[in-house]
């Protein structure tokens, strides 16, 4: 009922939004008032709580059958993505993203020429009139789709959706590969349906998705000792959103501890040549490549702890305007931001180093700590954070469910996340919902679950073998 309600409403609500503001009205982000906003963010966040009771007992009960077949998981659960395929994006980035397409299609470089310079069909729909944040493999997805803004504008929209929905699907079926028998039909059933990623990454169609593809990719491939495949993925996950580069220093590090200097450096080669390629090509100056890090949200924070901060040093200045200027304020919130980043740069190199004394030379390891790295950034060290960023930690923690806390902090943000709708414009009670829960999981269960061991469900995956010295680099 809650699946139907939102994505007929959401429909409604979004073909309303195109023509109205087609017809010249006044053009609004997400909500056009106040009910349509409780209406919405309220059915979200109580469709996200159902799914946690369903998990529970999805997860403790014995009904599912582990033997079913891919093709049978997505029957039974084709009503819930096809809702979400029919579901208008909310939000105006997806027609951002084709605005960049038709860009491309005019010959305009969208890394180099800001949005809200160039006009087309959909400039009325453009929030953000930056140049472009998204990389290259993002671009020819945007572009694909703005052919068929000559059909129609939704047509557009809906083709890119599409595209989202395969990818969600694929992305549904490499970790129905990756995960063994006894876990798979359930993971699987519970990634699918997940509510954060089908509103989200299906739905709103936000390109993390393509995020989530270069993950379940590099995983597979990596296990499998395919590392020039891995090497691919990890970039193509970077050439459509930055975020990517991040788990550059997890790749490199176990290559180096199971002997793969080799590889590495054909890596580090090629990556050049990568750079190189862009730079000769799409990405001709330094600015374009600035572009890339999303300047339009310097100075700017969105439900995290700097947003916090904001918040209470609002309160001094105004209760306090002798104490603290404007001025001042910005100068104090920019320091601490870069505070945080120079704290998360040291539990990073903490992370590497620490793991050398508990490494057991696996894949599911090499995941897992990509993925608390990830975790961490947004927690504490990202100032702009957006509900659908989660959506990428949900995949790590379908690749590594026997990471127990892991996978419950991963719940509690993307429940977290899900209620940043229905709080609106309330800057601070978002944030420290956004950021509390799922910090305040991360310690209940690290306290709870350190002293409880899984039990094996079954013998765990073997190391990779060790490298034979006098191999030749393939």
């Amino acid at each position: 009922m809650l699946t139907t309600f939102l994505s007929v409403v959401l429909l409604y609500l979004g073909v309303d939004k195109f023509y109205y503001v087609l017809a010249g009205g006044q053009k609004f982000a997400t909500f056009p008032d106040l009910r349509t906003q409780l209406a919405v963010g309220g059915s979200y966040l109580l469709l996200s709580i159902v799914y946690l009771i369903w998990l529970a007992n999805l997860l403790g009960s014995s009904w599912l059958h582990s033997t079913w077949s891919f093709r049978t998981i997505l029957l039974k659960t084709s009503f819930f993505w096809i809702a979400a395929f029919i579901a208008y994006p909310l939000g105006n980035d997806t027609y951002l993203y084709v605005h960049a397409g038709l860009m491309n299609l005019s010959g305009t470089n969208p890394y180099l020429i800001r949005a809200a310079s160039s006009v087309t069909e959909l400039s009325p729909y453009v929030d953000w009139g930056q140049t472009s944040t998204y990389g290259v493999i993002s671009q020819s997805l945007f572009t694909f789709s703005a052919v068929f803004v000559a059909i129609h504008p939704i047509v557009a929209l809906y083709v890119f959706k599409l595209i989202c929905l395969a990818l969600h699907l694929f992305n549904s079926y490499v970790i129905w590969r990756w995960l063994p028998v006894p876990e798979r039909s359930r993971i699987t059933i519970a990634y699918l349906l997940h509510p954060l990623l089908l509103f989200e990454q299906v739905s709103s169609a936000h390109v993390d998705i393509l995020v989530s593809t270069s993950l379940v990719l590099f995983a597979i491939s990596f296990t499998k000792q395919r590392f020039w495949l891995a090497f691919l993925a990890l970039w193509s996950g970077f050439l459509s959103k930055t975020l990517p580069i991040i788990w550059a220093p997890w790749v490199a590090v176990t290559l180096l501890r199971q002997g793969h200097w080799r590889w590495l450096l054909a890596m580090i080669a090629a990556s050049g040549a990568i750079v190189t390629g862009l730079w000769f090509t799409v990405m001709p100056s330094l600015a374009a490549w600035k572009s890339i890090l999303n300047p339009g949200v310097a100075g700017q924070y969105q439900s995290s702890l700097m947003s916090i901060a904001k918040f209470v040093l609002d309160l001094v200045r105004i209760f306090t305007p002798e104490n603290l200027t404007l001025a001042d304020q910005q100068i104090i919130l920019n320091t601490l931001s870069s505070l945080t980043l120079v704290a998360f740069l040291f539990f990073y190199s903490w992370q590497l180093w620490r793991s050398d004394k508990r490494w057991n030379n696996t894949p599911q390891m090499l995941i897992e700590n990509m993925g608390w790295t990830t975790m961490f950034l947004f927690l504490f060290a990202t100032p702009w954070l957006m509900p659908w960023y989660c959506s990428i930690l949900i995949t790590f923690a379908a690749l590594v469910p026997q990471s127990r806390i892991f996978g419950l902090t991963t719940l509690a943000f993307g429940l977290s996340s899900s209620a940043q709708y229905l709080l609106g414009m309330n800057a601070s009670l978002k944030s420290a919902v956004s950021i509390g829960i799922p910090a305040l999981t991360l310690v209940i269960s690290a306290i709870v679950l350190r002293s409880k061991p899984v039990p094996p469900s079954e013998p765990p995956l073997a190391p990779l073998p060790e490298p034979d010295p006098t191999a030749e680099l393939n």
